[in-house]
């Protein structure tokens, strides 16, 4: 077991109140273990002697959810002056810490709401550069889900200390002390011993996970397999992305369910998949190894189906992002999801994550409301800091109908590789979309009648959404008819029943093609192949004038 001074955050800890950096320390966890490491941190003698000026430390322990006050050696209550019938005053708290002769460290525990927080403030802003304190090196811990809580004038007066999920050798600390109390009940029971594995294959597994959450999936794995197993800390993992909002899911189709589109599988295929297939290529070129694209396009062209089919093909398990979901919570939750969230994903890489709607969780400066209270804007910035990690293993596929809404910052090279357009198909992606939705998603009884060349040719503008409604719409009328099979008249009714306007799309198509060519981290020779595919006579293209 590490010694308690060994560890990271309690030595960083030490060295800050050693040099009296402040009297408020904010420890940003959502692990309750950490505050018990702690405890047991500051009833060491021989290790706080020379961090207080009276060693060991008074202890006091604040717990918000229960509103006491208790010392946590005697676990008795503790009585303060001027005390409130309608809870605890902070203010009283203060003549406790300057009291003379006696060094006291206060620990709140657990701050996770924004109005915790405010009612906290005047009492941290007052306690943390107050001289009768600093006298004593009494100090204020605060046990927190995000710093960010609270407003930015106090947290420049004290000290975030934010605690890593785990290390390897903290999780293999506890995994021992697991497996050593089952070993030790299985033999007070007169049960043989299990061989229960613990190796690095374990270790590495529950990576990203906090200490309890380690403790929790060693547990849950023993109970059902007898056993730790690589996969239950794996599911663990998804079980919190979910949770959180997320989907993870491991595609079943790759290319040869994506109708048309060429240019954009052959670029992916050499540019992308190759390298992450094959990263020593890359190395051999001196490449970086690609950290992400943006499919832009209008709705229903299919960018979701292709970000699956693209993972199948590089062989990684995808998780989804939906931003509706992300964003859901009041202030304070939704940056707390986010830097959990990119801890989890990091530690179930290599994987694919899709960012649906990506221009919502990546809006501009410009975009973001007077009235957005920040969240946005930190939202962005611990965004921007995760993608651009040299060190990110998760490939990013995001997908946006409004690239003019995204912030810039987020376009450049090692961030997002390219932005990706994904036009209307030609007329032979519509033909080979038709066949992937009529014999290679679902077998369907086709009539020999039916012409789908014809039909590609009569749904020029249809995106690859409505060319599946298309087909599910003549299957349903052949249905309701009692027809063994689908015919071409049930092809034509589906097609009328289904109103698009090409004049409409054309101009909106415009428009995206003039978006597209004012970023500068757009691969243009891409835009000319999107192009091609706009009408089913290219050389004919009425939006050829605008390239």
């Amino acid at each position: 077991m590490t010694p308690s001074n060994e560890i990271s955050f309690i030595k960083e800890f030490s060295i800050k109140r050693s040099a009296n950096v402040t009297n408020v320390y904010f420890f940003e966890t959502q692990d309750f273990k950490r505050i018990q490491q702690f405890l047991s941190f500051l009833t060491d003698q021989s290790l706080t002697q020379d961090i207080f000026r009276y060693s060991p430390p008074a202890i006091m322990v604040w717990d918000l959810q229960t509103n006491e006050i208790y010392d946590p050696i005697t676990k008795s209550p503790v009585q303060l002056d001027g005390a409130s019938p309608f809870g605890i005053n902070p203010v009283s708290l203060l003549p406790r810490l300057r009291s003379k002769g006696q060094t006291t460290v206060l620990i709140i525990k657990y701050v996770y709401l924004q109005s915790q927080a405010n009612m906290l403030s005047d009492f941290l802003l007052a306690a943390s550069h107050d001289d009768g304190i600093y006298e004593n090196k009494s100090t204020v811990v605060v046990f927190c889900a995000d710093a960010e809580l609270f407003p930015q004038v106090l947290r420049n007066l004290c000290y975030t200390i934010t605690i890593i999920s785990s290390t390897p050798e903290e999780r293999r600390a506890v995994l021992e002390s697991l497996k050593k109390g089952i070993l030790e009940e299985l033999k007070r029971r007169k049960i043989a011993d299990l061989p229960i594995t613990l190796n690095d294959d374990i270790i590495n597994a529950s990576g990203g996970l906090n200490l309890h959450e380690v403790s929790t999936a060693a547990l849950e794995s023993f109970k059902k397999h007898k056993n730790f197993m690589v996969q239950e800390f794996t599911n663990y993992k998804i079980k919190l992305l979910k949770e959180a909002g997320l989907e993870y899911i491991e595609p079943r189709r790759g290319f040869e369910s994506v109708g048309g589109y060429d240019y954009l599988k052959q670029y992916v295929s050499k540019r992308i998949i190759t390298v992450l297939r094959k990263p020593e290529i890359a190395k051999h070129y001196g490449i970086p190894i690609p950290k992400g694209i943006l499919l832009f396009g209008p709705p229903g062209t299919g960018k979701t189906w292709f970000a699956k089919a693209m993972a199948k093909e590089v062989g990684l398990p995808m998780i989804i992002i939906d931003p509706s979901v992300f964003l859901r919570g009041i202030v304070g939750e939704t940056e707390m999801r986010v830097k959990r969230v990119t801890q989890l994903i990091e530690s179930l890489a290599p994987c694919m994550v899709f960012i649906d709607e990506f221009d919502q969780l990546t809006l501009s400066r410009a975009s973001v409301m007077s009235t957005d209270s920040g969240v946005s804007r930190r939202m962005t910035n611990m965004l921007l800091t995760w993608l651009g990690d040299e060190n990110r293993k998760a490939f990013v596929v995001g997908a946006t109908n409004f690239l003019s809404d995204i912030d810039p910052a987020f376009l450049r090279p090692g961030r997002l590789d390219d932005a990706l357009p994904v036009f209307y198909p030609d007329v032979n992606a519509r033909l080979e979309i038709l066949k992937v939705h009529t014999s290679v998603i679902r077998k369907m009884p086709i009539d020999n009648s039916v012409d789908l060349t014809k039909i590609a040719q009569m749904t020029e503008y249809f995106t690859g959404a409505e060319l599946e409604k298309v087909v599910i719409e003549a299957a349903i009328t052949a249905m309701d008819e009692s027809s063994d099979h689908i015919k071409q008249d049930h092809f034509d009714k589906a097609i009328k029943s289904i109103n698009i306007n090409p004049e409409e799309r054309e101009k909106k198509l415009r428009a995206m093609i003039f978006e597209l060519k004012k970023f500068e981290n757009i691969n243009q020779s891409l835009i000319e192949q999107a192009m091609r595919m706009v009408t089913s006579r290219p050389e004919e293209s009425r939006v050829a004038g605008v390239i």
